[in-house]
């Protein structure tokens, strides 16, 4: 049985998390899909070192399809998002998030304009 503590931490956990994905979409043209979020989550933390590679390795990616990782990379690149730089290796590409991205107002679906968006203020 888990422990009551360890669901405790796990709902800190996911709250604090909804919430960055929430402030995400501010710098976003597009909602991101839970693979996308984890893809950007997963560049995050390998702090520039991260690539194709070694998602497709990583366990956490284990029931995600190589095609899905790219095609998360190439929304995240197009978002201006993420970065890719080249390696010592001409081949290899270094994944990093953009510190500094132009904030675009993401509206929820009905919301036309940026006028009429809540989060548009």
């Amino acid at each position: 049985m888990i422990k009551s503590d360890e669901l405790k931490r796990g709902w800190q956990k996911i709250t604090v998390l909804r919430d960055v994905k929430d402030r995400t979409q501010a710098y976003s043209a597009t909602e991101l899909s839970s693979n996308e979020f984890d893809v950007l989550c997963f560049i995050a933390h390998q702090n520039g070192n991260a690539n194709i590679t070694s998602m497709v390795g990583h366990p956490y990616f284990g029931e995600v399809s190589i095609s899905t990782i790219k095609r998360a990379v190439l929304l995240l690149t197009k978002e201006g998002l993420i970065q890719s730089s080249e390696g010592s290796d001409r081949r290899q590409r270094f994944l990093s998030v953009k510190e500094k991205i132009k904030k675009t107002y993401h509206c929820p679906k009905g919301k036309e304009s940026r006028d009429t968006c809540s989060n548009g203020l």
